[in-house]
């Protein structure tokens, strides 16, 4: 039988194993640690990109947060220009509506003069049908106050 010599190992040869195993799991460490590295490269890259486009909207919106906001400004100037224009319009509407009932009153009393003096009675008909058919709301109630006023004058009532 074949029996296999025996392998004397020396201590250098031993330390010099240890080395070498110590070296190559050394060598995987390294190689772990390169892939860690390149994912973590990847990882950062990703996230610096989503940090980009993050910011990239951030502007976007605030851009079209800022154009909202003006165009509010000037919806709010709009609508208080109309509310003014409106206000001048009722106020116009109303000083026609007090006009209209003067010249009632007027008419009233050109149609109640008869040859001797002012018919009262006439004139007090031709006022009360103004007054029913005087609008009761909007500027055109305005002129139930002025006939009421122009017809006490005229018919001397004070108070």
């Amino acid at each position: 039988m074949l029996t296999e010599p025996a392998v004397d190992v020396t201590g250098e040869e031993t330390l010099a194993q240890e080395l070498l195993k110590d070296l190559r799991a050394a060598q995987a460490k390294l190689e772990a640690a390169r892939e860690d590295a390149a994912s973590l490269k990847v990882l950062l890259a990703l996230r610096t990109h989503q940090h980009d486009l993050a910011w990239q909207d951030a502007q976007r919106l605030a851009a079209e947060l800022e154009g909202a906001r003006s165009r509010a400004t000037g919806l709010e100037a709009a609508l208080a220009e109309a509310r003014a224009d409106a206000t001048a319009a009722e106020a116009l509407a109303e000083a026609e509506e007090r006009t209209e009932a003067v010249r009632a009153v007027l008419g009233a009393v050109l149609d109640s003069i008869g040859s001797r003096a002012l018919d009262r009675r006439r004139f007090q008909e031709i006022i009360a049908r103004a007054g029913r058919e005087a609008p009761s709301d909007g500027p055109g109630a305005a002129r139930h106050a002025v006939l009421l006023t122009e017809a006490r004058r005229v018919l001397g009532i004070t108070g």
